[in-house]
This record gives structure tokens, C-alpha cells and sequence, in this order.
């Protein structure tokens, strides 16, 4: 149903994320990353792919976990400065922020083209606060249903 990675060994992911964005992979797409406001929406990274038959189409979410990440260190070039071992106290609150969001869509299965589904985000807020991290004040997003084949 949610097509998302769990946040393991967070040195490792930094790394990753930093990697990817270096070298631009899965960069279509995705969310603008916007770090001049100092809030990170977390709705902006949530994309719903519909799937089957109309009538009986199912929902997935898809989240982009390194755009949040990105957004809310601060952009590419923090990340690189967060890169060394003096710096795992602060990544671990990261690492914390991001693995406390959790998604929930209301609707998954047997969906008509025009319905619509809402997805719903969730977070520790201390988490997020311990990290210095702001996250908007959306908390869902109506997406409506559409390509199901007839």
C-alpha cells in the first residue's frame, strides 16, 4: 500500500541521499526543494499513482524521503557539511524528525476515475522540534483519481 523506505543506519542514508542528489538519479518529478522559507512541507514530497481497472483501481503512495531530508537540513550543501562523524548528534535528530512521518491514505481499493482520496501526515512534533526542523501546517491532500483503464 505505501511505497516508502524505513530510516536505518542513518549515516548510511545521509550518504545515500547526498550520493543521489549529487549525481541528479530520480530527480524527475520531484519537488522543487525550497529551503529559503525554513519550513518543509511534507505534502509537497507525496505523490498517489492509481492503478487497474476503473471501479476497482488501487491507490500507492509515493513518498520522496531524500527531498524532505534535503529540505529540512537545509539543502544540498548542508548535507555536505553534516558529512563527518562529529556531526552524528545532530544527524541522529534528523534521522529522528524523518522517521517519525507516517502517511495514511483514507481510500486504496476499488476506486472509480474522479473519486477522490486523501492522504494524511503524521509526525512527532518533539522529534521534529529537537531537530529544529519546521514542518508546514498541511496535515492532508485531496488527490482525485485518474487513468484507471475502462
Amino acid at each position: 500500500m505505501f511505497n516508502h523506505r524505513k530510516i536505518t543506519p542513518f549515516i548510511t542514508t545521509f550518504a545515500l541521499s547526498a550520493l543521489l542528489l549529487l549525481s541528479g538519479c530520480g530527480a524527475e518529478g520531484k519537488a522543487a526543494i525550497d529551503t529559503t522559507d525554513g519550513v518543509t512541507n511534507i505534502l509537497d514530497y507525496v505523490s498517489v499513482d492509481f492503478d487497474g481497472k476503473n471501479g476497482e483501481g488501487t491507490a500507492f503512495v509515493n513518498v520522496d524521503y531524500d527531498g524532505i531530508e534535503t529540505e529540512m537540513v537545509g539543502g544540498e550543501e548542508k548535507i555536505k557539511e553534516l558529512s563527518d562523524v562529529e556531526d552524528l548528534a545532530e544527524l541522529t535528530k534528523y534521522i529522528n524528525a524523518v522517521s517519525s512521518i507516517s502517511f495514511t491514505i483514507d481510500k486504496n481499493k476499488e476506486l472509480s476515475n474522479g473519486d477522490q482520496v486523501i492522504v494524511t501526515v503524521t509526525y512527532d512534533s518533539s522529534a521534529a522540534e529537537a531537530a529544529g526542523v519546521v514542518f508546514g501546517e498541511q496535515k492532508n491532500k485531496i488527490y482525485v483519481v485518474k487513468g484507471l483503464k475502462n
